[in-house]
């Protein structure tokens, strides 16, 4: 398995793993979306289509890893975004998943290893953070492995078919 800086050649295949990805957000496990919205739409394709063409620190920052198999498959990404919020540029926003069959084998982990080393080279970005919903338990786990460590919660954050959903937040600081 190898993992690679994404290229914007490689988003159209990237956003195929991502809405099979999606199709598995029954609960909702990964995504805050009710099950008609899941699916990549041309607002999240255009952020990250965007994304590329601006440079670590700039609003609208953005950039992908993909883990792919021997045989060319997606198994898992790792994104990493700029806050649009002024004043937030020494903190980035971390998203990733891992494809079904691919999961506990430590790909999770590879992947939020390879951000934590890029972050830590970099001289501007001292935080990183994500966001998950609650009920992920597995999610919340690695993140907890790796570092990071919950600042917060909050309970009944979105309403999804009819259900209460919380969110969790957590970050790392690269520095320490």
């Amino acid at each position: 398995m190898i993992i690679n800086e994404a290229n914007p050649e490689q988003l159209t295949k990237f956003f195929g793993y991502l809405n099979r990805q999606l199709a598995e957000n029954i609960h909702p496990l990964f995504q805050p979306l009710a099950r008609e919205h899941c699916y990549v739409s041309d607002s999240i394709k255009k952020r990250f289509i965007k994304g590329f063409n601006y440079q670590l620190g700039q609003s609208g920052w953005r950039k992908l890893w993909l883990a792919w198999s021997e045989n060319d498959k997606i198994l898992g990404h790792i994104d990493l975004r700029h806050y649009s919020e002024a004043y937030k540029s020494h903190r980035l926003l971390l998203g990733m998943g891992v494809d079904s069959n691919a999961r506990q084998q430590g790909l999770g982990m590879r992947l939020v290893q390879h951000v934590i080393n890029f972050c830590q080279q970099q001289d501007n970005v001292d935080w990183l953070d994500l966001n998950v919903l609650s009920n992920n338990i597995p999610a919340k786990n690695l993140y907890l492995k790796a570092g990071f460590e919950i600042v917060g919660e909050v309970n009944d954050c979105y309403r999804i078919d009819g259900e209460a959903v919380a969110e969790t937040s957590m970050t790392l600081n690269t520095r320490s």
